[in-house]
């Protein structure tokens, strides 16, 4: 498999299905220093994403693109440069290889490894717009049940801030099910950090756009990664039939950012996330 894999590529539907860390790849030349088991968990890639990402882009007729290389080799998802773009440290996992880079190895991590998927998804929403079409962009991500000793009850959360076209309806969708505990920016908080990618290509360009997070441990088997898929693509295909969301957003993604949102607060999963 190739370090950037480009799913149903000649679907013409305006939507765009991504995982910034589909897979765990290594690319030849990279010495990380990291035992394939520790490769293997969440801090190397989101484990069950790139299912999901594949069976959304099959049930929403629509192409899909993603990353293979691990977020330990270079995080798609973080601006370059920021220590937790080339981690030394992740989850108590030291990365040896990513100790004293130099300038030349940092770029070319950069150039080979994280401008090729970002070009790729503003070449698609770029030649959308030059046909005239303002597209969709939906981001697909997974995390751990636990973190820093702290439960996380969410089988799903939905991640927003300003833009609610989509969010909106697949939280209300999600809702419905008792036996869902639902994050609305849970168990990250858009309202506090989106990534790189969102923001970059869809906050910045005012297009369409949410960031799903799924709970690992809800995704690691193939049947219930399918499952997962079909779920949210039920949820998405009338919203994505509506022409009218077909429309860049006049509203502002930056209104009433606060200064701090932790993810530790609400971790209780009561009746108003439900």
């Amino acid at each position: 498999m190739t370090t950037l894999e480009s799913y149903r590529p000649d679907r013409e539907a305006a939507c765009l299905v991504i995982a910034d860390h589909a897979g765990r790849m290594v690319p030849d030349g990279i010495e990380l220093g990291v035992d394939p088991h520790d490769l293997a968990r969440h801090i190397g890639w989101d484990i069950g994403a790139a299912t999901v990402t594949r069976r959304m882009a099959d049930r929403l007729d629509c192409p899909a693109l993603l990353n293979h290389v691990s977020r330990l080799v270079i995080d798609p998802n973080r601006r370059p440069r920021l220590a937790a773009s080339m981690p030394v440290v992740s989850d108590g996992t030291v990365v040896p290889g990513n100790r004293d880079l130099s300038e030349a190895d940092i770029q070319r991590r950069i150039r080979g490894h994280f401008l090729p998927y970002h070009r790729a998804i503003a070449r698609w929403i770029g030649a959308k717009r030059r046909a005239g079409i303002v597209p969709v962009l939906i981001a697909v991500h997974s995390f751990t049940p636990r973190m820093l000793g702290v439960s996380r009850p969410w089988q799903v959360g939905v991640l927003w801030r300003g833009d609610r076209r989509l969010a909106d309806p697949l939280l209300h969708g999600l809702k419905r099910d008792p036996h869902l505990c639902v994050g609305e920016n849970q168990p990250y908080s858009g309202l506090q950090d989106f990534g790189y990618t969102i923001n970059f290509h869809a906050q910045r360009n005012h297009i369409p756009h949410v960031m799903l997070e799924l709970r690992q441990n809800e995704i690691d088997r193939t049947e219930t990664a399918l499952a997962w898929g079909d779920r949210l693509a039920d949820l998405l295909v009338p919203v994505l039939a509506d022409p009218d969301l077909y429309r860049v957003w006049d509203g502002d993604n930056l209104e009433g950012l606060p200064a701090v949102t932790h993810w530790r607060q609400a971790v209780s999963c009561s009746s108003s996330t439900r």
